[in-house]
């Protein structure tokens, strides 16, 4: 019993990443049968069924003018820009069942999605007026009595074992990982310090070797610890926002305890912890921003790998840092978070239309670029003398090899 309870401890990192890319697998599942299978449900009865016109509720050109009805001209938006009408009637996605005065509805949930974790609040309410204008249109001065007065339109789902579909995405995801996991740590370990200074291993990213050293399980307690550390840091800075002048962008020292970890376990565990870090900042107090969104996520988790690919093993030098950062703040920051912010805070507004590209290069330009050219030499110098200082304590430490540095600073 003592023999796997140290076992557990000693792989302990591993084991907690395997069960959550299980979970964030079976999330996944789930949100992609609920995407392409579910549908809005709306039943409701009229005073006179013989003069209530059913017929136009699968119309193609009623239902585009009550589209064209949700624009508001005050934020130059339409609340149903990416309902796509014709290709609903094709599909007949959007039709009607009469049984006497009552008058069943059914639309598929997909043609109100905007986005991968859209909030399920904001598509429910878009569905309920669509539905809801296009029936009181019809049905004028009668009067109409919903059967769901409240929210209009009951959600539905025509996969009834969707969990159990879950279920074995899940364990097959967690056979596939420990499969992995046993490869991985069942490989003849080579001699790091032996082939740290080869350019062809850790100066090319496309080598092998390269990628094998990077999976390297974590399986002692000191890693443990300095990942937990690390985190323990980088949450913390997440309490301390500092405003940076550009409307509602914040700076923060996250960044430095970030690199820092990325350059100890490389690219591969920074995009994981990245992804993670994430997660569990959203949940801590001004740490995570007013939604949580699968691709901040995605782009906390290549802002780790980027670090990784330029630290990890790699001669330190201020051109590194200078690139880590660059490529953060224009990727990462400006083109991926300026896009992100658009999807997220407009989500009337249709991705890829010419308003989506007004809004995008506006904030892009006018704040999100400003900001990051503005503090890139800082942020850089920053992050260079931090690492500077904290290099000989990691090597000292054997977190990192000595080689890491110029051979005048051995």
């Amino acid at each position: 019993m003592k023999k796997y309870f140290k076992y557990v401890i000693n792989n302990l990192f591993v084991i907690i990443m395997v069960f959550m890319m299980a979970f964030v697998a079976t999330t996944f599942t789930i949100k992609l049968i609920d995407d392409s299978k579910s549908y809005y449900e709306a039943t409701f009865e009229v005073a006179d069924i013989e003069s209530f016109e059913a017929s136009k509720l699968t119309d193609v050109d009623f239902l585009n003018e009550i589209k064209e009805s949700g624009y508001n001209p005050n934020t130059e938006t339409n609340k149903y820009e990416n309902i796509n009408v014709e290709k609903m009637l094709e599909k007949e996605d959007f039709s009607y069942t009469v049984d006497g005065s009552t008058i069943t509805i059914t639309t598929k949930a997909k043609y109100y999605e905007l986005f991968f974790l859209s909030s399920s609040a904001s598509v429910g309410t878009r569905a309920k007026m669509f539905i809801k204008d296009s029936v009181l249109k019809i049905a004028g001065e009668q009067e109409v009595t919903f059967e769901n007065p409240k929210d209009i339109v009951t959600l539905k789902n025509n996969v009834q074992n969707k969990y159990l579909i879950a279920t074995f995405v899940a364990c097959g995801t967690f056979i596939l990982e420990l499969i992995l996991c046993i490869f991985l740590s069942r490989r003849k370990e080579k001699d790091v310090e032996n082939i740290v200074d080869n350019k062809t291993v850790f100066s090319n990213v496309f080598n092998k070797e390269y990628w094998r050293l990077a999976c390297k399980p974590l399986t002692n307690v000191k890693d443990i610890t300095m990942v937990a550390m690390m985190f323990a840091l980088m949450l913390v800075c997440k309490l301390i926002p500092i405003p940076s002048g550009f409307g509602s962008l914040g700076i923060g020292l996250t960044y430095l305890f970030f690199s820092i970890t990325c350059m100890i376990y490389g690219p591969i565990y920074g995009f994981v912890i990245g992804a993670v870090l994430d997660v569990l900042g959203f949940f801590m107090p001004n740490g995570g921003g007013p939604i949580f969104h699968l691709g901040y996520t995605l782009q906390t988790a290549l802002t780790g790998m980027i670090y990784g690919l330029c630290f990890y093993r790699k001669k330190f030098t201020f051109f590194n840092t200078f690139l880590s950062r660059l490529l953060v703040n224009f990727l990462m920051n400006v083109i991926l978070g300026s896009f992100l912010y658009i999807v997220v805070f407009y989500p009337d507004v249709k991705t890829g239309s010419a308003e989506f590209f007004k809004l995008f290069n506006s904030y892009m330009l006018l704040l999100s670029l400003p900001k990051n050219i503005v503090y890139l030499i800082p942020q850089t110098l920053l992050l260079y003398f931090v690492l500077r200082g904290v290099i000989p304590v990691l090597i000292r430490f054997n977190f990192i090899p000595k080689q890491v540095l110029s051979r005048k600073k051995r």
